[in-house]
């Protein structure tokens, strides 16, 4: 049997944002009811890189070549995510406006297009989901000539990565 290799299409990737919980989400059932239940930004053009790295310190000897190497902490990156400008979402973008001017933590959902079976009555699908807890810590009216206006917001990713399917028992 040959091996399959599986590929995800970022066409059709939805980006959800929510308040923050006021205690963690129990699950990925109530995580993903949230998160779905939450405000989508509409037309997202890219998302950027999702990123963990940990510090590498790497200790000699000055008496022989002898090496070793530590670990340190988790550093999580920040992401941007750009969007055609649209003054009339009173929803994703208007939340994420907010979060930035009032410097309030928010949750972000991003949810991959691996579905498999949307449902007709949800138009949600069953793909994976990201979420984590999020901080604005930018945003950017780009205006080019012979070109769309754009929204760019910079996320800093300020908690754990979660991933969770975006529907259960998939």
């Amino acid at each position: 049997m040959a091996d399959t290799i599986v590929k995800i299409d970022s066409q059709g990737t939805k980006i959800w944002i929510v308040d923050q919980p006021a205690t963690a989400w129990a699950d990925c059932s109530a995580a993903t009811t949230a998160l779905l239940a939450g405000k989508q930004v509409g037309c997202p053009q890219s998302i950027g890189d999702i990123t963990e790295t940990r510090s590498v310190n790497e200790i000699k000897c000055l008496s022989s070549n002898a090496s070793v190497k530590s670990l340190g902490a988790i550093s999580r990156g920040s992401i941007a995510i750009d969007m055609l400008y649209d003054p009339d979402d009173a929803k994703g973008q208007a939340a994420l406006r907010d979060a930035f001017v009032h410097a309030t933590p928010i949750v972000i959902g991003i949810e991959l297009s691996n579905n498999k079976t949307p449902s007709a009555a949800t138009k949600k699908g069953n793909g994976t989901i990201y979420y984590f807890n999020a901080l604005i810590s930018g945003v950017t009216t780009g205006i080019a000539q012979d070109s769309a206006v754009v929204y760019k917001v910079t996320i800093e990713i300020a908690g754990e990565i979660m991933t969770c399917p975006a529907v259960l028992g998939t």
